[in-house]
């Protein structure tokens, strides 16, 4: 059993050493964004703050905010111990990653043996999707793991009724909801696999049991809160209705990062290996009866949920099915170890998924367009020339003015407020007050006696204004009142220096 154990670290090992490598490469170089300089800010409030900012009622709207507090109140804590600059606030991520890795193959292993828990636990580990949230300040690190946990146990605890394992599962589920609301559509799938087994009826009384004891962990944030966050997302969240881009990037889940697309070449690569991943998993799977099906079902169920719910309110959220794209890593590793496919055209599928995780990496880490421009330059050009006294410093939006906030807390710096009702209008006033940082209703209020103001603003905002038939206000206030002395861009964000007139 010793020597055994050891030739699984042994294997493992030099993986989790490339996992850590990709997940460290330039994670001090890419500035914190709107999502990640949020969640510093918030998990920066006590455990009472952060739930007056998110459970606080709001007319017509519900609950504050949409996210359980787990990540936060995790976060609140590590930064406790190791600060909050960039690496700080991320290597949390980055643990989390690193021991996701590590389960996947565990349970790929368990399934298949050997040699496909190694090849999926190289495939997590370059997994550009994975990469990039085992890099960022937000909660889908923590979601993946805790999705990844309770697979485990409850196909373990499916296979063998061991209490332990369904002990397991109860936590892992509970982690799971309170790592993310959407985590629960896998759990759902967990479900319909469980169904679907011959045996699954010997087994069912251990499982309800099982998610008796994940409810009632769940159930202070079930009956106080959840309510009122769907009650948020019913009153028009920022989602839109997924299409055929949605759906032709799940085919691609694995392979690519977010945000804009990465080139061309990588998205044709990426298309072609998910197809025949997409063509030749089933068919080999159902053709060898292989236990392959079991996680192609906790990938695709999943997404397929999702889309069905966004029929009646858009709830598809492609971050939030990180655990499918882990998922999928299993019978793919297990389909290009064997799956009876010739050897050449398995030489050609890993040679397809490595050049496109490549690709997409490395327009991970190059990236520097919206909504990731180099904040922290921004903040050391400002602080050069703002006068805090005399200046008005104006952010057309929340996406701008959380990041500087954090790189130059200094600043005095003021956010305009969404246009009530619509889809950005995410940040409730209780989250405001929590945070003691008030969105100013108006350019004019914003900008007050000052007689220079310094705008901050993305122009494809403007752009997107102007194809809707609309100006942009602030802008054109500006404009109209002050003349153009001077303007710095910084990749895709601007900084407009306005000296106004008949001051």
């Amino acid at each position: 059993m010793r020597g055994k154990r050891a030739r699984q670290l042994v294997g493992i090992t030099p993986i989790l050493l490339l996992a850590y490598a990709l997940r460290m490469l330039h994670i001090q170089g890419r500035p914190l964004w709107y999502d990640e300089s949020f969640a510093v800010l918030y998990a920066s409030l006590s455990p009472a703050g952060m739930l007056y900012g998110t459970v606080t009622p709001v007319a017509g709207a519900g609950a504050a905010d949409v996210h359980p507090l787990l990540y936060y109140l995790l976060l609140h804590g590590w930064m406790g111990l190791v600060g909050r600059s960039p690496l700080a606030v991320r290597y949390l991520s980055v643990i989390l990653g690193l021991a996701t890795v590590a389960l996947l193959a565990r349970l790929a292993a368990l399934h298949f043996g050997r040699r496909v828990g190694l090849l999926t636990g190289f495939l997590a580990a370059v997994c550009p999707f994975h990469v990039a949230y085992s890099q960022e300040t937000r909660m889908y690190a923590l979601l993946g793991l805790a999705v990844t946990m309770a697979a485990l146990a409850a196909l373990r605890g499916l296979e063998n009724g061991g209490r332990r394992w369904w002990w397991l599962y109860s936590v892992a589920a509970a982690l799971t909801l309170y790592a993310h609301n959407l985590g629960g559509v896998v759990l759902l799938a967990l479900h319909i696999l469980a169904l679907l087994r011959r045996d699954w009826r010997p087994r069912l009384p251990a499982l309800l049991l099982a998610d008796g004891g994940a409810l009632l962990l769940f159930a202070p944030w079930l009956l106080g809160v959840l309510p009122g966050q769907l009650g948020f997302v019913g009153r028009g969240y920022w989602l839109t209705p997924p299409g055929l881009r949605q759906a032709i990037r799940a085919v691609m889940l694995p392979l690519l990062t977010f945000y804009e697309p990465p080139p061309t070449w990588v998205l044709a690569s990426g298309l072609v290996g998910g197809l025949l991943l997409l063509i030749l998993l089933p068919l080999h799977a159902l053709r060898t009866h292989s236990a392959a099906l079991h996680f192609l079902l906790l990938t695709w169920a999943p997404v397929a949920t999702l889309f069905i719910l966004s029929v009646w309110r858009p709830v598809y959220l492609e971050r939030a099915l990180l655990p499918s794209a882990l998922f999928y890593l299993i019978p793919t590793a297990w389909l290009l170890t064997g799956g009876r496919l010739p050897r050449f055209l398995r030489a050609a599928l890993l040679a397809i998924w490595l050049l496109t995780a490549a690709g997409s990496l490395t327009a991970h880490y190059t990236y520097t367009g919206f909504p990731r421009p180099p904040f922290p330059e921004v903040a050391d050009y400002l602080r050069e020339r703002v006068r805090p006294s005399e200046d008005a410093l104006v952010h057309t939006n929340k996406l701008t003015y959380f990041p500087l906030r954090y790189y130059a807390p200094d600043l005095p710096g003021r956010f305009l407020a969404d246009p009530p009702g619509s889809p950005q209008d995410t940040l409730a006033y209780p989250t405001q007050e929590a945070l003691g940082l008030f969105a100013t209703p108006t350019i004019t209020e914003a900008v007050g006696a000052a007689e220079r103001v310094y705008l901050v603003y993305f122009p494809r905002e403007v752009a997107e204004m102007r194809a809707a038939g609309r100006e942009h206000p602030a802008l054109t206030w500006l404009e109209r009142h002050g003349d153009r002395v001077e303007t710095a861009r910084f990749a895709d964000l601007t900084v407009a220096t306005f000296a106004l007139r008949d001051r």
